[in-house]
């Protein structure tokens, strides 16, 4: 699976993209709890963030494939 973090996202993790070899399909609860057990300063976000698969945002019940391109959106603002 190929993970792209934003702002909060990508300072938290240090890096922009990731790669993470996954064999078969998980929720976006599993990805997350994956996620902050590789980069534990994920975990402040995972209340307010918004995981998303090409054009749309994931509902809790999706099923993500190990193929997908999932993109890690924390709250933004501009102005």
């Amino acid at each position: 699976m190929r993970l792209i973090y934003f702002a909060h996202a990508r300072r938290a993790t240090g890096c922009s993209l990731e790669e993470l070899p996954l064999t078969a399909p998980l929720t976006p609860a599993a990805l997350w709890d994956l996620l902050i057990e590789r980069h534990p300063a994920l975990a402040s976000l995972r209340t307010v963030s918004r995981l998303a698969r090409g054009d749309d945002f994931l509902p809790a019940d999706a099923l993500l494939s190990p193929t997908d391109e999932i993109a890690i959106i924390p709250p933004v603002s501009g102005g």
